[in-house]
């Protein structure tokens, strides 16, 4: 199976690909990064990441010029030379090379990597599940919005739930839920929908965005506000979106049961509504 990546202007095998030692992005985590779906061939959502990419870079002070066009056909190329089908293409921008210290230099040439990695999706079928996740403090840096490889705080919070074997990581700050470690929250509460509003607090994940427009479209009553860890654990259903996970049930909490461990109708409804507007 061909394993391309494309990293500076050009289409390399994976094996080959290398970044300088010194790279502000290897040495600092001072890079941004998006994960796009793609299903059966088709690249989604691909203008909500790249106007959120355009955010990142921006108030990072990069200096790079987004250019979606360009951006889009690298995707495509990789999509048919790799022969992706299922899976997500990941791209990484870092500010570039420079001698080691803290304060950057202005107008570094960026380094840019691309590539894909086959996955399988939790689709609402048959084969549709429900997950256990763990609670854990959020100790991440104060700009989540901003999507940096900044990941040092969710790779332990990650790390937690797999030691506990569930699948996600639901994180605590006082007593107010902010989000997960690689996706946002939403519970469902006498069938009202609520999640964190998108602030400085959270990520403004591309697929939280998407499915907002289809809970409007379908007449559901939406509540973008802070919710307590009291409120999450009596939540009639939970759920977490992300470009990974799509939409995704949270049937256990800790050691609390939600729904009885059964997959509540608001979610499968969204699941599928949101599936079928990506097919």
């Amino acid at each position: 199976m061909p394993n391309l990546v494309y990293l500076n202007n050009k289409y390399i095998p994976f094996k080959d690909a290398k970044i300088p030692i010194e790279d502000r992005g290897f040495q600092f985590s001072d890079s941004v990064y998006e994960v796009v779906k793609v299903i059966n061939k088709k690249i989604l959502d691909f203008d909500f990441h790249m106007r959120r990419l355009k955010f990142s870079t921006t108030e990072l002070k990069f200096n790079f010029k987004v250019n979606s066009i360009l951006l889009k056909k690298i995707f495509e190329n990789l999509i048919i030379k790799n022969k992706l089908s299922n899976g997500i293409i990941y791209f990484q921008i870092t500010r570039g090379v420079q001698s080691r210290e803290h304060a950057y230099r202005k107008n570094l040439k960026p380094n840019i990597i691309i590539y894909t990695a086959k996955q399988k999706f939790n689709l609402p079928n048959k084969n549709y599940k429900g997950f256990k996740a763990i609670t854990y403090p959020d100790i991440r840096w104060g700009r989540p919005d901003i999507k940096t490889t900044s990941l040092l705080a969710n790779i332990i919070a990650a790390t937690e739930a797999s030691k506990k074997g569930a699948y996600e990581t639901i994180l605590v700050k006082g007593k107010k839920i902010t989000e997960a470690a690689h996706s946002n929250v939403w519970i469902v509460k006498n069938n009202k929908i609520i999640t964190h509003p998108a602030n400085k607090e959270i990520l403004k994940g591309v697929t939280r965005t998407v499915l907002i427009n289809i809970i409007h479209s379908l007449g559901l009553k939406l509540i973008e506000k802070e919710f307590s860890l009291k409120e999450l654990y009596q939540s009639d259903e939970v759920f977490i979106t992300s470009s990974g996970c799509l939409v995704t049930p949270i049937t256990q909490i800790d050691s609390i049961k939600i729904n009885n461990k059964k997959i509540g109708k608001i979610t499968k409804s969204l699941a599928l509504s949101f599936y079928k507007s990506i097919i």
